[in-house]
């Protein structure tokens, strides 16, 4: 098959960019990922030391009427 002149470096380069592109993709991806673990472990870690918090609370509650009840 013919090739016209510099067709096949145009095809390289092309294929330069492309691979480029997607590393920046992965990378992208990688770190949009990454961010999501992070958002989900805090609203985790939130949730658990409202749980705590409550706990706490509770335990405190309970202490002071055996208090008064005595």
């Amino acid at each position: 098959m013919y090739e016209l002149p510099g067709r096949r470096a145009e095809i390289q380069s092309l294929q330069s960019e492309y691979d480029s592109i997607s590393r920046e993709q992965i990378e992208t991806a990688t770190e949009l990922a990454y961010a999501e673990v992070i958002s989900c472990s805090r609203k985790n870690l939130e949730r658990e030391l409202q749980n705590e918090s409550r706990q706490h609370n509770r335990h405190q509650g309970r202490m002071k009427r055996r208090a008064e009840e005595i």
